[in-house]
């Protein structure tokens, strides 16, 4: 996977938001995050946990759970929901990780390094490194040998 540099408008708005709710000025960080629901129809709350590098390719419909992990330079595409069931924390998603379009991650599950999700899929179990997982609910396809 190629590393693209430039930063969607999605992960600016959410990198202000994140510094203003860790500052401890939280009226501002919540306006910005209903601005972005506003304008940009994506919910990424300023308590998630984003790593460097995430890149958001198509930023409409994006829903994020406010207790998720995302790993470093991973890619997500629109539609995708990384969610919580049954009242627990949301998922955490590894370093070099693809999510496509439309793909639900639900659950306090891990999603391990270098993995790609396919569009659509609804992942409710653990995946591990180095996989590929499609389907519904996902299935391992491929295990990517580094």
């Amino acid at each position: 996977m190629q590393y693209n540099n430039k930063k969607s408008i999605a992960i600016k708005w959410y990198r202000a938001e994140n510094f203003f709710y860790r500052h401890k000025m939280r009226l501002i960080a919540q306006f910005i995050y209903h601005m972005m629901q506003l304008v940009l129809g994506c919910t990424i709350p300023y308590s998630a946990d984003l790593g460097e590098g995430v890149n958001i390719a198509h930023f409409h419909g994006i829903v994020i759970h406010h207790k998720s992990s995302i790993g470093e330079r991973t890619v997500i595409y629109q539609n995708v929901t990384l969610g919580g069931r049954n009242g627990k924390t949301g998922p955490c998603v590894g370093k070099n990780c693809v999510i496509g379009a439309g793909a639900c991650i639900l659950g306090d599950i891990k999603i391990g390094d270098n993995v790609n999700i396919g569009a659509n899929a609804v992942v409710l179990e653990d995946i591990p490194d180095n996989c590929t997982a499609v389907g519904v609910p996902a299935r391992i396809i491929k295990h990517n040998e580094e």
